[in-house]
């Protein structure tokens, strides 16, 4: 019981921490070197080309900005704040709360953001988004 408490606690501020971040980062540039292998390699965007950026300006309230990043920008902005009072919340109870309901908000958010990022990939690759 304690070991999980402790790796909920763990867990809960590794995801505060990265919500912290996206306050902290610059959301123009906030990783100082590209991370993505096919957009060194090609020059094309990848899936979630834009997705840290938007994360960023969303965090500081730049709605538009973060929508023309990625529009998945918002829900992985949500997902990281239900998770961090999620985790911290079962660290504070020391015990799990609703494993099945994380577990089917989990797949639906993953679902939705990665139906959201094949669609903006595609729009970017045919030339009606632009390419960020």
């Amino acid at each position: 019981m304690r070991r999980e408490r402790a790796s909920r606690l763990a867990a809960g501020l590794s995801v505060s921490g990265l919500l912290a971040g996206t306050f902290l980062l610059p959301p123009r540039r906030p990783l100082p070197f590209d991370l993505c292998l096919l957009h060194r390699l090609t020059g094309m965007p990848c899936l979630t080309c834009g997705l840290t950026r938007a994360v960023c300006l969303l965090a500081r309230g730049e709605w538009r900005a973060s929508l023309s990043m990625h529009p998945a920008g918002g829900l992985a902005f949500v997902a990281l704040t239900v998770a961090c009072v999620w985790l911290l919340a079962e660290a504070a109870a020391g015990r799990d709360l609703g494993a099945g309901l994380r577990t089917r908000l989990l797949t639906l958010a993953l679902g939705a953001g990665g139906a959201l990022s094949v669609v903006t990939w595609g729009a970017r690759l045919a030339g009606i988004l632009p390419v960020v």
